[in-house]
């Protein structure tokens, strides 16, 4: 006599298959939504960062001149000083601007040049994202000039690198970048 039904070795095997399909499409899944979000986070990082860089950049080429870096005053470039600061004139009717590397951000007191008593302000949102600023070379601004010219216009070369700051992401859902770049004053008019 035959039976109709299904022995436990089938059922077993079928269910076995079942398992193993489940557990490849839920890796498959984990893995896509992995790299959707380590894309995010890449493009979150790289917006910011040229984000920074442009500002930067902008203020640089329209500057008439370098006042000071690390809060001292210079006359001119011919040292080729470093530091954490720079501040610029923009012009004698609209004052200037200082860029610090400080709080784990790169701030500027842009705002200050319509209001003396405004405080700096975070180039980034520092919720989510942070700039090293753990030694003088991870976040640093270098004005460059010929040693026997102070006439010619300053190089101002900058460099940070950015990261997301999420205390609670996972290793591989963290991105870091350096930024760096090379700009000249194409505005200088020394005093």
């Amino acid at each position: 006599m035959k039976s109709k039904g299904y022995t436990v070795i089938e059922l077993l095997a079928v269910v076995t298959i079942l398992v193993t399909v489940t557990g490849i499409i839920a890796a498959l899944i984990t893995q896509t939504l992995r790299g959707s979000s380590r894309t995010n986070i890449t493009n979150q990082v790289s917006q910011s960062g040229n984000y920074i860089a442009s500002v930067l950049t902008n203020t640089i080429i329209t500057a008439e001149d370098v006042i000071a870096i690390n809060g001292e005053t210079i006359s001119d470039c011919t040292q080729n000083p470093t530091g954490s600061s720079i501040e610029f004139l923009i012009s004698e009717r609209r004052g200037s601007v200082i860029y610090a590397c400080e709080n784990d951000s790169i701030s500027s007191n842009s705002a200050s040049l319509q209001d003396e008593d405004s405080a700096a302000v975070s180039l980034i949102d520092t919720s989510k994202l942070k700039i090293d600023t753990s030694s003088p070379s991870a976040c640093y601004f270098t004005c460059r000039q010929a040693s026997n010219d102070p006439y010619t216009p300053p190089v101002i070369e900058f460099g940070f690198t950015l990261t997301q700051d999420l205390t609670d992401a996972l290793y591989d859902s963290r991105d870091s970048a350096p930024f760096s770049t090379s700009v000249l004053m194409r505005s200088y008019a020394p005093k």
